[in-house]
């Protein structure tokens, strides 16, 4: 009887080991070191037309990538304090109120691309990206990895129309003001 009982021994003996050694793995596993100042990738952008009430537009979504090593992305949108406040005491609009920083380039008849700033236009793709920092996490710093998804829609206008090639500058800013590397995206054509 012993001898038919051993390899069911051995066999509950090997899985308790495998167990054990898959519990301790996780222990030994240190977190990604990421720096405290955004990194983002770009990954994709997407273009559709879209017809409604109030005319022709382009709906744009861009998609990045982020790491940061404290973990501190995002704002609430009741997040209105120094130093995200919408303008600062003189009048002027806050440059921190934002954390998302769209800039539009036109590609030109050469093929080099130029920021779109028209004077007196007010256009503007800057934004916020929500508070992605997970509730569990707390104050704790930790890294902190995903996507951003930003969307927003391109007016039919004068200055960009059917059949203009643009592209994005994207950074992204944390709650200590610490503004991510750059990124450009892939070139769209304008459909509307």
């Amino acid at each position: 009887m012993l001898s038919s009982a051993t390899p069911l021994f051995r066999t509950l003996g090997f899985v308790l080991l495998l167990a054990l050694l898959g519990l301790s793995v996780p222990g030994c596993i240190s977190p990604p070191d990421y720096s405290d100042t955004p990194q983002i990738e770009f990954r994709d952008i997407m273009l559709q037309p879209i017809v409604n009430r109030f005319g022709p537009f382009d709906s744009v979504r861009v998609t990045v990538s982020y790491r940061d090593g404290d973990g501190d992305l995002g704002l609430d949108q009741d997040n209105v304090e120094p130093p995200f406040n919408p303008t600062l005491p003189n009048g002027t609009i806050n440059p921190t109120y934002n954390n998302y920083f769209c800039q539009l380039q036109i590609r030109q008849t050469d093929g080099s691309f130029v920021d779109f700033d028209p004077p007196g236009v007010g256009y503007n793709l800057n934004g916020r990206y929500p508070n992605l920092t997970p509730i569990s996490q707390g104050d704790r710093k930790a890294p902190l990895r995903g996507e951003i998804y930003y969307g927003f829609l391109l007016p039919s206008n004068p200055f960009t129309p059917a059949g203009t090639v643009i592209r994005f500058k994207v950074t992204i800013l944390d709650r200590s003001l610490n503004r991510s590397n750059e990124i450009i995206t892939n070139p769209v054509t304008v459909t509307q």
